[in-house]
């Protein structure tokens, strides 16, 4: 038979009301010698309350429902890991779902979570015409990607165009490149990828250097760095690659090789996500840096503060990125960080 709140009671001497105080902390003060009995009965007894109770009684179900794409990218799982370190800390349990880009899937997954009545939801990266009935939902949302103002859902990220063209001008400025090819994944899959192209293009064409569709190409397969790579090694012969993703970089360096030539001897590499794979990669990849456990503790101090209702507002926070030199990009001095490129006003 499942132990009562009664029977702790009995066994602490208390009423069911005191126990009740001490499994709500802050709904009333009580003695350090009544809660020192009540903590020995739960523990003598196996005591565990009713967390749908709990739940109704206050109004919520200390959950927040995160939605990736995946959880192939390295970083990817760095920034859930980092986001249920948080929420665990606070006392919230993470439900995590991946959607890949499937809108009907990231439909679902929304159904669901609000179906489970979870505090709050998190997404990274979000079909921009899904945005109006995720705020219609009435759940406080964040956007891990960059997103409309004005509809009532907040974002965090970190500066994605400009600090893609500080690492393209280190590639054109300091080791001399003068066809920087472009790796990414369709413009659809993240607005955040699409900056970082912008940031690319807009470096090239301050240089007066070419930066026309010949120059990039677009793969989503968990392979696309490689695919994407041969096909502009074999037909725009660049002498650098600025990939948007450290996982899509592997790749290039992969096509590379089997091409004969070297990196970044040959062919210089630079991407973007600062993720492990970065240092653990041969040559070390050069790579922007987002700081994705800044992304993490910012957006759950924005999920937190809304939750408690110290700030109902919607926010968008724009983060700084730094550039960190490894030995890809032709760089002597591993591990240097070059520049940090500032959060927007």
């Amino acid at each position: 038979m499942a132990v009562t709140r009664a029977d702790v009671a009995r066994r602490a001497g208390v009423s069911p009301a005191v126990v009740s105080y001490v499994l709500n902390p802050g709904s009333r003060p009580v003695s350090a010698a009544a809660r020192a009995r009540i903590e020995q009965a739960i523990l003598e007894t196996g005591y565990r309350p009713n967390a749908i109770a709990q739940a109704l009684r206050r109004s919520s179900t200390m959950s927040i429902g995160l939605m990736v794409p995946d959880l192939n990218n390295p970083a990817t799982a760095s920034l859930v890991r980092a986001i249920e370190d948080i929420a665990y800390d606070a006392g919230y349990v993470l439900f995590i779902g991946t959607v890949g880009h499937d809108l009907e899937r990231e439909k679902r997954y929304l159904r669901t979570y609000a179906d489970r009545q979870v505090d709050a939801v998190i997404m990274l990266g979000v079909n921009a015409g899904h945005l109006a009935e995720i705020a219609a939902k009435g759940l406080p949302v964040l956007i891990l990607d960059t997103i409309p103002h004005g509809l009532g859902v907040s974002s965090v990220v970190a500066e994605s165009c400009e600090s893609a063209a500080t690492a393209v001008r280190h590639l054109v400025e300091v080791h001399g490149h003068t066809r920087v090819a472009c790796v990414t994944s369709s413009a659809s899959v993240s607005n955040l990828l699409e900056e970082r192209v912008n940031g690319w293009r807009s470096a090239l064409e301050s240089a007066g250097l070419p930066c026309d569709d010949g120059l990039i190409a677009r793969n989503d397969d968990r392979d696309g760095g490689y695919f994407a790579a041969k096909e502009l090694l074999e037909s725009s012969r660049p002498t650098a690659f600025f990939v948007t993703t450290d996982m899509q970089a592997v790749g290039v360096i992969r096509a590379v090789r089997e091409a004969n030539l070297y990196v970044p001897g040959d062919i210089a590499v630079m991407s973007f996500d600062g993720s492990e794979l970065a240092a653990r990669a041969f040559p070390g990849l050069s790579s922007v840096d987002p700081g994705i456990q800044t992304i993490a503790e910012t957006a759950m101090k924005r999920v937190l503060a809304r939750l408690d209702k110290s700030n109902l507002d919607e926010t968008h926070d724009i983060l700084p990125s730094s550039l960190v030199l490894r030995r890809s990009c032709g760089c002597n001095n591993p591990e240097a960080a070059a520049t940090t490129t500032p959060a927007a006003p």
